[in-house]
């Protein structure tokens, strides 16, 4: 009777270890992520991972999110933020209501040498988020200028030379500039319309303005197309030293055949035909069709 009841004892322990470990095998399935994901487009044109960058040079990234397929939750907000001596600038802050979402954005390296990180940020209803980071070493490759300041030219009814030309610095009258046609890089004018004008030779209402039957503009052999634009940010004009900030300035939107309504103390972005890249301050405006403007120069050698 004893052998039967240790038997039996002995069987039951077995049974019970058997069940135990088929339950722990059924249930050694893991947590069920949640997570939406993103990823970083790799290959030529892309930044996906540390680089280096010449500083204020434009780079491209692509990004590729997508809900999490477990649990359906819409990607909602999509960011991506620069860090640069430990100060974050957010650069991009969209809302979402998708399931994906892909986007090509296009950056521009600090124009500081240094290094900086780039964060990007997809965060889905459930406020469960997915990043990828990188860093950008950014290194100088800045190239010398020329300045010219307190130059001074004459609008349509001034005998102060009208004609610029920023790889010398120099000022022609409207005959000389004629003579020296590939040189001249803008002109100024004041008319009822435009008002205070720095305008590319080849700019219409210049020709209008500047159209002497000897000496006239519609008379030049050649009229450079230099292009402008309008700098929105805050400048230290002293502290430009060499191509560095000129080349981010003029980056994107360097369009514009003429700029008008000209204030003092603005500054205005430009590239001549011969791809020089250059800032111009307003330092003074005087009169009207007699009248005067003077201007500072930065400009690549």
């Amino acid at each position: 009777m004893k052998t039967f009841t240790l038997f039996w004892i002995t069987l039951t322990v077995c049974s019970l270890s058997f069940f135990s470990s088929c339950s722990k095998k059924e249930d050694n399935s893991g947590p069920t992520e949640k997570h939406p994901t993103l990823n970083l487009t790799s290959g030529t044109g892309y930044v996906s991972g540390d680089v280096t960058l010449s500083t204020g040079e434009q780079f491209k990234v692509g990004i590729h999110a997508l809900a999490n397929a477990n649990t359906g939750a819409k990607l909602v907000r999509f960011t991506i933020t620069r860090t640069f001596n430990n100060k974050p600038d957010l650069v991009v802050d969209s809302a979402l209501n998708a399931n994906s979402f892909d986007f090509d954005f296009n950056g521009i390296a600090n124009g500081e040498v240094g290094l900086e990180q780039w964060v990007f940020l997809i965060k889905d209803n459930d406020s469960l988020t997915a990043e990828k980071s990188f860093i950008i070493t950014t290194e100088s490759n800045a190239g010398p200028i020329h300045t010219y300041s307190q130059k001074i030219l004459g609008a349509q009814q001034n005998a102060t030379g009208n004609s610029f030309s920023s790889s010398d610095g120099l000022i022609y009258v409207l005959a000389d500039a004629k003579a020296n046609a590939t040189k001249i890089d803008w002109m100024y004018f004041f008319d009822i319309t435009n008002v205070a004008t720095l305008a590319s030779p080849d700019d219409p209402d210049a020709g209008t303005v500047y159209s002497d039957p000897v000496n006239g503009l519609q008379t030049w052999a050649v009229r450079n197309a230099t292009r402008f634009k309008v700098v929105s940010d805050t400048i230290n004009w002293d502290s430009i030293v060499d191509d560095t900030f000129i080349i981010l300035l003029t980056q994107v939107g360097v369009t514009e055949t003429k700029i008008n309504q000209l204030i003092p103390g603005e500054i205005l972005a430009f590239i001549t035909v011969a791809g020089k890249k250059g800032l111009i301050k307003i330092e003074a405006i005087t009169g009207e069709e007699d009248g005067t403007v003077e201007i500072s120069v930065k400009v690549q050698e």
